[in-house]
C-alpha cells in the first residue's frame, strides 16, 4: 500500500535499542553497577539530566500566551531569528559583515529539521550527498528519505588530521555529474568523535570552495555542539571572515540546535542559518524554506524561541547562563581528560578528540564481540560502524575512571 518511494524503508536505530538495554540493566543491578555511555544528552555528576537553572527560571515565568500560542511567523519569531545568528557570529556581525554577506535564519524543529530542510530543498532526486565516513547515522536516513544517495569521504588522514585530499577528490567527482553538490561538515565537537578542524585546515578548505566555478556547492555545517567547544572568540571571528568573498554558487547552511545549547531536547527547537554573497540566493532560500516549514511542521513551538531570545537579550540572564554553561564545558573537559589520559596509559587507540560530548574508539571487524563483552560487564556503548562511541556527556567522572582499561581488555580478548 505504501507509495513506491517509501517501499522498503524501515528505521533501525541502535542508539535507542542499546539505551533501553542499559536501562533494563540499571533496573536489575542498580545504577552504581552499570555504566551507561549510550546517552547523547548532558548529565551531571549525579547522573541526572542537566537542567540550566536560568533556563528553568525563565521558562517558568514566560507569559502563558508565549507557551501555548502559535508563533507569529511560519519561519519563527523575529528576535529569535536574530539571536541565533548572533550566537553563531557574535553581536557585531551586522557591522562586520555589512554589504559583504547576506545572512538569513529560519526556525526549525531542532538541528535535525535544519538538515532535513536543507537536503529536501537543495538535493535533486537521485543525487549523491557527501557525508563523512564517521557520522551521525540519521544523516543517511534524511538523504534516503528525500530520494538521494550517499557518498562518503574519509574524515581523517593517516595523521589524524582532516583528510582534505579525499574530501576534495570526492567533491570534484560529484561535481562532474551533478548541478548541486550537497555536503555535510559536522564541526566543531563532531559527533561521534569530538573532532575539530584547525584554522589552517579551514583556510585551505575555503580556498577550495571558492575555486569551484561550474557547480553549486551547498555546505551544511552541523554546529549542534559548537557551544561546548573551547575554540576562542578570536579564532571564531577569524573563521567568520573566511566566508567573505564566497562566489554566488557556494551557499553555507548552518544547522543550529537548542537541544544542546539550552539542554531543552524535548522542545524541538533549532534553526537554519543561510550565508551567501548573493542577495538573490538568500531570497530564494527564504521563499523555499518557508514553504517547506509550513507544509512539514507548520511552525515550531513559540515558547522555546521566546525562552532563548529572553535569555540572550537580557545581559544579566545571559551572563548567568554563560556561567552555568562554562561549568558544564569544564566538566566535559575533566571527563575527557580522565578517559584520554587513561587510554594513553593502556595504548587504547581513539579517534582525534578536541571537544564535545563523545569519544570514539575504532575497533574493526571484532566490534560486535567487544560490545558483547562490555555488555556482559554492564558497560553499554553505542556501535558506530566498526567502532564504539562513549558518551562522556552523561557518564560521571567516577565511572570513567578505569573504563579505558576495560575497553582495551575487551578488544584484546576479541582478537
Amino acid at each position: 500500500m505504501l507509495a513506491k518511494r517509501y517501499t522498503g524503508k524501515k528505521l533501525v536505530d541502535n542508539i535507542f535499542t542499546t539505551s533501553k538495554k542499559a536501562k533494563q540493566a540499571i533496573k536489575k543491578y542498580g545504577k552504581e553497577n552499570v555504566i551507561n555511555a549510550t546517552i547523547g544528552s548532558l548529565y551531571d555528576e549525579d547522573e541526572k539530566f542537566a537542567i540550566y537553572n536560568v533556563v528553568e527560571k525563565v521558562y517558568r515565568n514566560l507569559p502563558s500566551e508565549d507557551l501555548y500560542a502559535y508563533s507569529t511567523n511560519v519561519i519563527g519569531e523575529d528576535d529569535y531569528l536574530d539571536e541565533v545568528i548572533k550566537a553563531l557570529f557574535f553581536d557585531d556581525y551586522k557591522e562586520e559583515l555589512k554589504d559583504l554577506l547576506y545572512i538569513a535564519s529560519v526556525a526549525t524543529t531542532g538541528g535535525t529539521g535544519a538538515i532535513s530542510n536543507t537536503i529536501k530543498n537543495y538535493m535533486d532526486t537521485e543525487d549523491k550527498v557527501l557525508l563523512p565516513n564517521w557520522m551521525w547515522g540519521t544523516y543517511k536516513n534524511i538523504v534516503i528519505e528525500n530520494g538521494g544517495k550517499i557518498e562518503t569521504y574519509q574524515l581523517f588522514d593517516e595523521n589524524g588530521n582532516f583528510n582534505f585530499e579525499d574530501f576534495r577528490s570526492k567533491v570534484l567527482e560529484l561535481a562532474k555529474t551533478q548541478k548541486n553538490v550537497v555536503l555535510i561538515l559536522n564541526e566543531p565537537s563532531h559527533n561521534p568523535t569530538g573532532f575539530r578542524m584547525t584554522y589552517e585546515e579551514w583556510v585551505n578548505l575555503m580556498a577550495f570552495f571558492k575555486s569551484i566555478k561550474d557547480t553549486n556547492l551547498i555546505v551544511i555545517r552541523d554546529v549542534a555542539y559548537f557551544e561546548y567547544d573551547d575554540r576562542s572568540e578570536e579564532e571564531t571571528k577569524s573563521l567568520r571572515k573566511l566566508l567573505i568573498g564566497l562566489p554566488k554558487n557556494v551557499l553555507f547552511m548552518y544547522a543550529f540546535s537548542l537541544s544542546k545549547s539550552l539542554s531543552i531536547y524535548g522542545m524541538r527547537i533549532g534553526a537554519q542559518i543561510a550565508v551567501s554573497s548573493s542577495e538573490e540566493v538568500i531570497q530564494e532560500f527564504k521563499d523555499a524554506i518557508s514553504f517547506s516549514c509550513r507544509t512539514t511542521w507548520s511552525n515550531v513551538p513559540k515558547g522555546g524561541m521566546k525562552l532563548f531570545e529572553t535569555i540572550m537579550k537580557n545581559p544579566e540572564l545571559k551572563t548567568e547562563f554563560l556561567k552555568e554553561k562554562q561549568a558544564y564545558i569544564d566538566l566535559l573537559k575533566e571527563r575527557a581528560d580522565i578517559f584520554l589520559n587513561e587510554a594513553k596509559e593502556v595504548n587504547l587507540d581513539i579517534l582525534p578528540y578536541k571537544s564535545g560530548f563523545f569519544v570514539t574508539i575504532p575497533i574493526g571487524e571484532t566490534v560486535d564481540k567487544v560490545i558483547e563483552d562490555l555488555e556482559s560487564q554492564n558497560i553499554f556503548v553505542i556501535k558506530f560502524d566498526k567502532g564504539i562511541r562513549i558518551g562522556i556527556c552523561s557518564v560521571p567522572k567516577r565511572k570513567i575512571v578505569g573504563l579505558a582499561k576495560k575497553i582495551k581488555e575487551a578488544i584484546e580478548k576479541s582478537k
